[in-house]
């Protein structure tokens, strides 16, 4: 597993604070930004065999929305619950959702503590990845085009 060793301004107080791709690419024939199972689903199998969390997005204020029925009902009560579960059972909740317009998805392997990476819808207006990994940080830039990283 290779990690970014050095990107200036993400050093704090000490500890390391993952660095955050912003993806502003609009899915094919659709004015939707890039959906979380896009970025899901380019995490590939080790996404699927993870531990995750669902949640409202803290910065802005816990916001959490999800459109959609019994699988938007499923993902809402998951964040409420703040249990982890199977990717993929995420995968196919978000498979099922008609979107998400606000949310976190945080992951973990192997009953880690510290996620490897976290994905976030903000606002229907783009897609988050948080991660320190540089292969998923190149994979990203990869796959999407409009790729903006936070500083």
């Amino acid at each position: 597993m290779q990690t970014l060793s050095i990107l200036p301004g993400w050093s704090y107080g000490g500890g390391w604070m993952m660095p955050i791709l912003q993806i502003h690419d609009l899915e094919p024939q659709r004015t939707a930004v890039v959906d979380p199972l896009l970025v899901l689903l380019m995490l590939g199998e080790r996404a699927t065999r993870a531990s995750w969390q669902v949640a409202g997005v803290a910065r802005y204020d816990g916001a959490l929305l999800i459109v959609g029925d019994e699988a938007a009902e499923q993902l809402e009560n998951l964040a409420r619950s703040s249990d982890r579960f199977s990717g993929a059972l995420l995968s196919d909740l978000l498979n099922r959702v008609a979107q998400v317009i606000w949310g976190e998805s945080v992951a973990y392997e192997n009953g880690q503590d510290k996620p490897w990476v976290i994905v976030r819808a903000i606002d229907s207006s783009w897609c988050e990845v948080e991660t320190d990994e540089m292969g998923i940080v190149d994979r990203v830039r990869e796959i999407f085009v409009d790729v903006r990283l936070v500083p």
